[in-house]
């Protein structure tokens, strides 16, 4: 208990508190518009297909732009690319507040997605930067509570807002708070630009061998397959038609949004615990647990009317969403290194990404045809499945026993190598 109390000391420094309450703003950005999203689409005219259509421009806008974005910090800097992602922010969420129809937010949605790619992720690389790597995994649960306690705070704000002054009113307040985080940021966040090592992916923007090297790594692999079956249910049942299904029911919008604040705020809790423990519990096993029983919540879902029920499947799922955040991160955050973690870290959101853009737009085919219960039902299916996935390549790292005590070897190596090279100021400078 000792060693878990130094280690968060350590971390009560400005550059570790200082991302965790950006990324708190962010991600009160973020939470205003879920409870409001799917029922200000519905109200301009979206049926519940086009509903799935728009909600998808997410996942095709963290696809596209989730790997550049993350290699451009490489290049670059972190803290640049941080605040221009909270002005996308306010630019998107104008915009969702003008449109004049439902067609229409498609657009806004899309740079929604850029704005998402040059944060959350990019959040966890700073991280990377900042941090020792023994003191990662904590750091990172810190960081994830103050996303989850973010998004706890925007639900309210954004179906209160929604509630007394229309759906359009609560973006106009959610571009206000990110033009307050991209001020923060300019003024508190350091600037550090990665010293990229010859011929790493950060010196080249586009380098194909480093990046298959990279998606090979089994962590990797591992971190972003999982990844696409967690969105699959988070974004594509969770957030787009949860709020559809309890309003459906008889659940008032401020109800569900403090429902989704409940959500979070239990998803918060047990980010901190969980990164204190994240590197002592092999991931495959963490990860498939987690997305075994978030198939059993979309079916809970699926069978429930209860709003009271409703609540508590939605405190459950955001407890597992938290534990796969910090457990998925830390295990990106391992797989890489500083001149290749924000390429990392993109490539860990591009695979969610494909569960954003595909889930949606399969699932509003459901809906429409079948009715929002085959939604959480064919969900569970496929989350299910990916659980079945990870624990395969969990098994297949395993069984490669020479090739990982050779590569244990080699980083035993290169951290006496690391170690010795910063106890001298020269070499450090050099390296």
């Amino acid at each position: 208990m000792s060693g878990v109390a130094s280690t968060y000391r350590r971390l009560l420094r400005r550059e570790v508190v200082d991302i965790c309450l950006f990324i708190f703003i962010a991600d009160i950005v973020t939470g205003i518009p879920i409870p409001v999203f799917p029922l200000y689409a519905t109200s301009l005219g979206a049926s519940l297909g086009l509903l799935g259509l728009i909600t998808a421009t997410l996942g095709l806008g963290r696809l596209v732009g989730a790997l550049p974005v993350g290699m451009l910090s490489d290049r670059l800097d972190r803290k640049s690319v941080l605040v221009a992602g909270m002005v996308v922010f306010a630019v998107a969420f104008a915009i969702y507040a003008v449109v004049p129809n439902a067609e229409w937010m498609i657009v806004p949605r899309f740079l929604q997605a850029i704005a998402m790619v040059a944060t959350f992720p990019l959040g966890v690389a700073y991280i990377g930067d900042v941090v020792e790597e023994r003191d990662r995994g904590a750091a990172i649960g810190v960081y994830t509570a103050a996303m989850g306690a973010g998004f706890a705070v925007g639900p309210l704000i954004g179906s209160s807002f929604a509630a007394s002054s229309g759906y359009p009113a609560a973006y106009v307040v959610g571009a206000a708070v990110a033009v307050a985080g991209a001020v923060y940021g300019v003024v508190r966040l350091v600037r550090k630009r990665p010293q990229a090592a010859e011929g790493a992916i950060g010196r080249r923007l586009i380098d194909v061998r480093a990046l298959r090297a990279l998606a090979r790594e089994p962590r990797m692999l591992m971190a972003c397959v999982a990844n696409i079956a967690m969105t699959l249910s988070m974004t594509g049942a969770i957030f787009t038609y949860f709020p559809v299904y309890a309003r459906g029911v008889g659940i008032s919008t401020v109800t569900i949004g403090a429902l989704f604040a409940w959500r979070s705020l239990a998803s918060a809790a047990g980010r901190i615990p969980v990164g204190a423990v994240a590197s002592r519990i092999p991931a495959s096993w963490t990860l498939a647990g987690v997305l075994i029983l978030e198939a059993a919540v979309d079916i809970g879902i699926a069978r429930t009317h209860s709003s009271l029920a409703l609540g508590a499947l939605l405190i459950v799922e955001g407890v597992l969403f938290g534990i796969f955040l910090v457990s998925g991160q830390a295990a990106v955050a391992a797989a890489s290194g500083p001149d290749n973690r924000g390429a990392a870290v993109g490539m860990f959101w591009m695979a969610g990404s494909v569960g954003d853009m595909v889930g949606p737009i399969a699932l509003g085919v459901v809906a429409q045809a079948f009715g929002l219960i085959a939604v959480f039902e064919g969900v569970a299916g496929g989350v299910a499945v990916g659980a079945g996935l990870v624990l395969w390549l969990g098994l297949l790292s395993v069984a490669e026993d020479p090739r990982k005590n050779r590569a244990v070897d080699v980083a035993a190596g290169d951290d006496a190598h690391h170690a010795a090279v910063a106890s001298d100021p020269l070499q450090a400078g050099r390296h």
